[in-house]
């Protein structure tokens, strides 16, 4: 029941710095130029639309009692491998309703009246309810730990989290893939396997990336098995954007010049630059561009504002429950906002990541939304205790 005391639980800091990423959002995007050259003011319009939907969403999520999820994550998690195998099946020729394949990946549905539909974008959310449950249901059951029962739960863990890992890697969708390792090594880490085991985890990761290295250099054939050509040419393009600045490299490029034309402060997009999915993926091109250094530190201090709150919520909570979800939503949020932002600065090869709560997308943003509803509820539930 709504009273004083859940009305001062709410964290008010989070909303405001949400309220903030919604304002740059829709300046940003109305900045951006279209395929036409002129700025996608209209998409700005329906970003604000699916933000009103998205916070309605959050709140009533908010008042949400999360515990019940517990009970409830497996219909959330059909539902979501049932979509995603829905375009499993459309990648094999099988015919599926609404299946929207664009940009080489089959990775939507197009609802009429409504726009893309992608699944994996709150798959990540499913999969993060699913293994919070799957962690603590093992802890109860085994409060004396082992590497036996350390081992057990790697192995629920894994049976979790890999179908829609792979599921959403063969569509293929590299950057949300990696999005999800990030949301299960994150979780893992916190899980309470004993630290050797995770140093040992860590150490095999950091094994397959040298492997992958080593590979991608002397063994292409190894690579051809796990990347598709689009793919491969998007590290190619990271490598040396120069040698392919009329294909490939082309989007980094413009990225890298409308980032460097923002210098320190600046109030205006030039638009004299044409950047292909800046009201997207590369959204932060935009800010760096409009608004210059102060404008793209602004947004990485902002990031850091809001993943504060959500740590310091999963911290507070003294349900073990409430903080692997806190956790999965850090994991999710970090590697995003540094592989987008990171991407447009050639840091990171491009993979097609959405910046949360800036780029222009339904999907994308209700997930966020989302995760900001679930965080609330757990600060909602959260007891305060005299000595804690």
């Amino acid at each position: 029941m709504l009273n004083r005391d859940s009305l001062a639980k709410i964290d008010y800091t989070l909303f405001f710095i949400v309220f903030l990423l919604a304002c740059i959002s829709y300046i940003s995007i109305s900045m951006a130029p279209l395929k036409s050259g002129a700025p996608a003011v209209g998409l700005a319009y329906r970003q604000v639309i699916w933000y009103v939907f998205s916070t309605m969403i959050a709140v009533a999520i908010m008042f949400f009692d999360y515990e019940r999820l517990k009970r409830m994550h497996w219909i959330f998690y059909g539902i979501g491998m049932f979509l995603l195998i829905g375009l499993t099946f459309a990648q094999l020729g099988l015919p599926v309703p609404m299946v929207d394949k664009s940009h080489g990946a089959t990775s939507w549905y197009a609802l009429p009246g409504i726009g893309q539909l992608q699944p994996s974008e709150f798959m990540k959310l499913f999969m993060i309810v699913s293994i919070a449950t799957t962690i603590d249901k093992h802890n109860e059951v085994y409060s004396i730990r082992g590497l036996r029962e350390d081992l057990l739960l790697l192995g629920k863990i894994a049976l979790v989290s890999l179908p829609p890992f792979f599921l959403v890697f063969i569509q293929p969708d590299l950057g949300t893939a990696l999005v999800m390792f990030s949301i299960i090594l994150s979780m893992t880490i916190v899980s309470g396997i004993n630290w050797k085991l995770i140093v040992s985890i860590l150490i095999t990761l950091t094994a397959g990336l040298a492997f992958f290295a080593i590979s991608w250099f002397h063994f292409p054939q190894i690579i051809n098995i796990f990347l598709k050509s689009h793919q491969k040419d998007r590290f190619l393009a990271w490598q040396d954007p120069e040698r392919y600045s009329s294909e490939q490299g082309y989007q980094l490029l413009q990225s890298i010049r409308s980032i460097g034309s923002g210098e320190f402060f600046n109030h205006q997009f030039n638009s004299a630059i044409s950047l292909p999915e800046s009201y997207n993926d590369f959204i932060f091109a935009v800010i760096g561009g409009g608004f210059g250094f102060v404008g793209a530190v602004t947004v990485i201090l902002l990031f850091f504002l809001l993943i504060s709150r959500v740590i310091k919520a999963g911290a507070e909570t003294h349900d073990p429950f409430g903080s692997y979800i806190c956790t999965g939503i850090i994991g999710m949020i970090m590697f995003q906002v540094f592989e987008n932002i990171g991407m447009t600065i050639q840091v990171m090869p491009v993979t097609g990541i959405t910046l949360p709560f800036l780029s222009y997308g339904g999907s994308s943003l209700l997930s966020s939304m989302i995760c900001i509803g679930l965080v609330q509820s757990i600060r909602l539930q959260t007891q305060k205790f005299m000595f804690s």
